[in-house]
């Protein structure tokens, strides 16, 4: 195969096809599917025929099939006309020698189409939806009667078995933030919302006029819009006649994928003119691009220690640096194969999926591509990170078809995992070798570095205390890093060049990644791609959800700063920085008595890790059966909501001790001061039951590990992933998983409220006057749970002996009596003979095999505390 680009040879095929401008028609085909469907948002935000102009009104013969069916499309042409200087490119422009063939009529006769232009777009709609909506009995208006009363329902509703409540979750009319506002709620009535449409549609419109501004970059513009499309109308029913659970946006944005893949297709086919051609769906047109990073866990957690001052942010660094890798390859491929944002179906969890034309020439080009990265990442890292891009799966337009996508997804997943196995391997055909010869020497010569206790060091820097220590040169990107991302409010990537912010690392492919202030955006900046890690008021920059929130020391800490602080420095000079872990530690062991400032308990870190169980089922079984492109988006789209848009939030308005290492996708890790890790794994499972409308089948399993301020932040996490295996192992009651692991000690998340009742009682006993309940005693009642685990697990009978044991125990110890009477301990008696009496029933049973839960737990809390005075 001759070496030329994609482009050169696209170019080629123009003189078949006239006059056509392929880049123009690749725009016009973008924009024309993104906004087809946006007459629906605008037809329910008005009464009637408000809004359209009579010209447009004397057009519903041409647009509709039928008079007074699909009436929404005279909105989207009336929105073309109204608001067509905004776009970045000429909506009324002749595209082929057809004078129908133009943006506006494009998007606006996907009902009626007349040009296979037009058909693109009708059978992009079509595909997106994984429905053909010319079947008979379809052919009536989707918005007949009460289209404005019926409101989004949340697609995790409808992963249920039989048996299950149907209630309808749904979604308020709000624009996309990261809070509970936007979380589904159970829907008690409908009425007429037109006036809550309204106010969505005219933010939408003030918004969507400022984009205006970043017309010059094409991609950025659709990024902005595509974002702009999220924040209003993820909310918004793509259809109310058919089931409405996939939102406009979503629809949309799948249509337009779709729609561009098309386009390339045919016009790389020579088929483009051919309105029978463009409607074969048996032909396999698409191809869906795969890149799945490995390696992930063993690269973001290799740091040697936790004391060496600056790992936290190290740390913190290689997770985001691994997210921008994987972002960087998506606009990467899309510049490459000629492709847009619209492209992307799906990125998160280090994995991402692009659907493209399936050409030969895309097949090379990513074959380069490919390669490219692979060489890079190699020589880069040592072969110790990968990013695997996968491009087997071709699929056609009745394979993308309702019923049959989760066929299409289970290839992807088979192609993904094949790869994996067989990453490097072009590489190593290449006769490259690893580099072991070079990395003796240099580690014989300078030492490992101190932060990651692997590479070479290549030179001594000053920690954050001002002590000497040697760095590699991954480590000393990752420190730089680190702190630009508490300085920072968004990313770019750039080709060649890098930005003139001084903040810049130099990526595969000579492109940088570059973080910005705000401030520092240049609208006319040569950007791949840019975005803001979060929503900025008067901004209309495209922006990516991203969990990435650290505690930094604040004006309101000062009053601890001298009792925890690690670095010798002084408050005013510590303002800014990112917390140590054992900072982080040291808050969860003081409090404030009289005045002043006590510290009591176990200073010590919790990791907590947790992912969604059964993720393959969630997208198999029955809900398959109704799957859909559209709504395969929909369901992953809104998983990484949950955990890096909202999580983010929860973190920085209640948690802000809490130091995010990744959350996204469907799975997190999260590190702070252990009570409080406890804390937030409950309430991070509670609300993610909550966003997921509490199906049953939709759960979440997590593992803590607790470990002291010192102890290898990389082991400890180690620890929380064995634990949270356990959890995935459980198969307590009428399903598996759904648990938690800590203390080493897995139970089903609906029980921990009982343990917490016993917590209670033990923190009350241990430091009321009024109890003979001391830490010695909890020390003896964890031998007795010892005991009883040992006769419940594996039936030895003298583990039986708990029962008089305690007993004996409790009345010796804990109970003092006067004239006969009980006049301490009572209550002790009580719950603890209650125990003890009750043991042979489910409920204790359980009670008995994790009471060392809550017995831990007041333990740590508080160990070397003096509690009435002597214990």
């Amino acid at each position: 195969m001759q070496n030329y680009t994609i482009e050169t040879k696209l170019q080629l095929k123009i003189k078949v096809l006239g006059a056509m401008d392929l880049e123009k028609i690749k725009k016009a085909v973008i924009v024309a599917s993104l906004f087809h469907d946006i007459g629906k948002f605008w037809q329910r935000a008005v009464h009637g025929n408000e809004g359209l102009s009579s010209s447009t009104l004397n057009l519903e013969g041409d647009l509709c099939p039928e008079l007074g069916k699909y009436k929404h499309v005279l909105w989207t042409s009336e929105f073309f006309e109204l608001f067509g200087n905004v776009f970045p490119i000429n909506v009324s422009e002749q595209l082929t020698s057809d004078p129908l063939d133009n943006v506006k009529n494009l998007s606006a006769r996907h009902h009626k189409p007349l040009t296979p232009l037009h058909y693109i777009i009708q059978q992009a709609d079509w595909l997106s939806s994984g429905m053909d909506r010319t079947r008979a009995e379809d052919i009536k208006d989707e918005e007949v009667g009460a289209f404005r009363k019926k409101r989004l329902i949340s697609i995790f509703s409808y992963v249920k078995e039989k048996g299950e409540s149907k209630e309808n979750w749904v979604y308020k009319l709000t624009s996309l933030e990261p809070t509970e506002d936007v979380f589904p709620v159970v829907e008690r009535e409908s009425y007429d919302l037109t006036d809550e449409y309204k106010n969505l549609w005219d933010r939408f419109i003030a918004e969507f006029k400022n984009s205006s501004v970043l017309s010059n970059n094409f991609n950025i513009w659709i990024g902005a819009v595509l974002g702009l499309l999220e924040k209003y109308t993820w909310c918004i029913p793509s259809s109310t006649r058919d089931l409405p659970d996939v939102s406009l946006y979503d629809h949309l944005k799948t249509t337009s994928a779709i729609a561009l893949a098309l386009v390339l297709y045919h016009h790389g086919k020579n088929t483009l003119n051919s309105t029978e051609a463009i409607k074969n769906r048996e032909e396999k047109k698409f191809l869906f691009v795969i890149g799945d990073l490995s390696g992930i866990q063993d690269f973001i957690y290799s740091l040697s220690a936790t004391n060496v001052k600056g790992a936290s942010k190290i740390l913190r660094a290689r997770s985001f640096y691994l997210q921008a890798i994987g972002e960087a390859a998506v606009h990467y491929v899309l510049d490459k194969l000629g492709l847009a944002p619209v492209s992307v179906i799906m990125n998160a969890g280090g994995r991402f999926i692009v659907l493209a034309p399936n050409l030969e020439d895309v097949k090379y080009k990513l074959r380069e591509i490919e390669i490219e990265i692979a060489n890079w990442l190699f020589d880069e890292f040592n072969a110790k990170i990968s990013l695997n891009i996968t491009y087997d799966v071709e699929v056609s337009g009745s394979e993308l078809m309702m019923g049959n996508f989760e066929n299409v997804l289970g290839s992807i997943q088979i192609s993904a995992e094949r790869k994996k196995r067989k990453k490097f391997l072009e590489v190593l055909k290449s006769g490259q070798s690893f580099i072991l010869d070079r990395l003796y020497d240099e580690l014989r010569k300078n030492g490992h570095c101190k932060f990651c206790g692997e590479n070479p060091a290549v030179e001594t820097i000053p920690d954050e205390t001002g002590k000497a220590v040697e760095i590699c040169k991954q480590c000393k990107t990752f420190q730089a890093l680190g702190k630009w991302l508490t300085e920072v409010d968004a990313i770019s990537y750039t080709a060649n060049n890098p930005s003139n912010t001084g903040r810049n690392i130099k990526l595969f492919g000579n492109v940088y990644l570059n973080l910005h202030k705000i401030k520092e955006i240049n609208i006319t900046g040569d950007y791949y791609y840019l975005e803001l890690f979060k929503r900025e008021e008067g901004f209309v920059y495209p922006v990516k959800f991203l969990a990435n929130y650290v505690p930094v020391w604040r004006k309101e800490d000062e009053i601890i700063f001298d009792y925890v602080h690690e670095i010798e420095q002084t408050f005013k000079d510590a303002l800014g920085r990112v917390k140590t872990f054992g900072e982080l530690a040291e808050l969860g062991v003081i409090y404030s008595e009289n005045g002043k400032i006590e510290k009591e308990g176990k200073a010590m870190i919790g990791i907590l890790k947790a992912d969604v169980d059964n993720l393959g089922q969630i997208f198999s079984g029955k809900f398959a059966k109704n799957l859909s492109i559209s709504k395969y988006v929909t369901l992953s789209r809104s998983f990484d909501f949950y955990f890096a848009g909202y999580l983010n939030h929860l973190l920085e308005t209640k948690y802000r001790n809490i130091y995010v290492i990744y959350s996204g996708g469907d799975d997190l890790v999260l590190v702070g001061e252990w009570k409080e890790i406890i804390q937030v794994a409950e309430e991070v499972y509670g609300k993610f039951r909550e966003f997921t409308t509490w199906n049953k089948n939709i759960t979440l399993s997590a593992g803590i590990a607790l470990i002291g301020p010192k102890y290898p932040i990389n082991r400890g996490i180690l620890m929380a992933d064995e634990f949270l295996e356990k959890s995935k192992q459980n198969k307590d009651g009428a399903k598996s998983k759904d648990s938690l692991t800590i203390f080493n000690t897995t139970i089903r998340w609906e029980f921990l409220p009982k343990l917490w009742e016993w917590r209670n009682y033990f923190e009350k006993w241990l430091t009321s006057k009024e109890s003979k309940v001391k830490t010695t005693f909890m020390h003896r009642l964890l031998k007795y749970q010892m005991m009883a685990r040992e006769y419940y697990e594996n039936r030895d009978p003298n583990g039986l002996r708990f029962t008089y044991l305690l007993k004996y125990d409790v009345a010796r110890n804990l109970m003092e009596r006067k004239n006969g009477k009980i006049v301490k301990g009572r209550e002790e008696m009580e719950k603890l003979f209650e125990l003890v009496e009750n043991n042979l029933k489910e409920e204790y049973k359980k009670l008995w095999l994790t009471l060392n839960i809550p017995i831990f737990y007041v333990l740590y809390k508080y160990r070397g505390k003096k509690l009435k005075g002597g214990d």
